[in-house]
C-alpha cells in the first residue's frame, strides 16, 4: 500500500496543477477577450486612408497599362499623383519619392497618349 501510495502520489500532484493551470489560462484567455470586445475600434489615420489609396491608384494605373487601356491608366495615374501630393502634405518631408515616380509615370502615359 505505501508503494502504490509513493508512486501514485506524484501523479495525482501532477494532473491537478494541470488542471489548475488550464483553469487559469482559461480565465485569462476569457479576460483578454472581454476586455478587447469592450475596447474602441482603432480610428485609422486620414494618412493611412490616402496611403493606401495611393497605392490603388498605382496598381490600377499599371494594371490598366499592360492591358493597353491607356486612356483608363493615364485617370489612374492622375489620381495616384494627386493622392501622393496630398500625402506630401499631410506628411511633410515624405513620400516625396513616390510622388517624383507617380509624376514620371504620368508624364510617360501622356506622351504615349499624346496629352500633354
Amino acid at each position: 500500500m505505501d508503494l502504490l501510495h509513493i508512486l501514485l502520489r506524484p501523479i495525482l500532484v501532477a494532473l491537478l496543477l494541470a488542471a489548475v493551470s488550464g483553469i487559469s489560462i482559461a480565465v485569462r484567455k476569457r479576460k483578454v477577450a472581454k476586455a478587447e470586445a469592450s475596447a474602441p475600434a482603432p480610428v485609422e489615420d486620414h494618412s493611412q486612408a490616402l496611403l493606401r489609396q495611393a497605392q490603388q491608384y498605382d496598381y490600377g494605373r499599371d494594371a490598366l497599362a499592360q492591358q493597353g487601356q491607356q486612356a483608363e491608366a493615364l485617370a489612374q495615374a492622375q489620381a495616384s499623383v494627386n493622392s501622393w501630393h496630398q500625402l506630401t502634405q499631410v506628411r511633410p518631408g515624405r513620400f516625396q519619392a513616390e510622388l517624383h515616380a507617380a509624376s514620371t509615370r504620368l508624364q510617360q502615359l501622356q506622351a504615349t497618349t499624346g496629352h500633354v
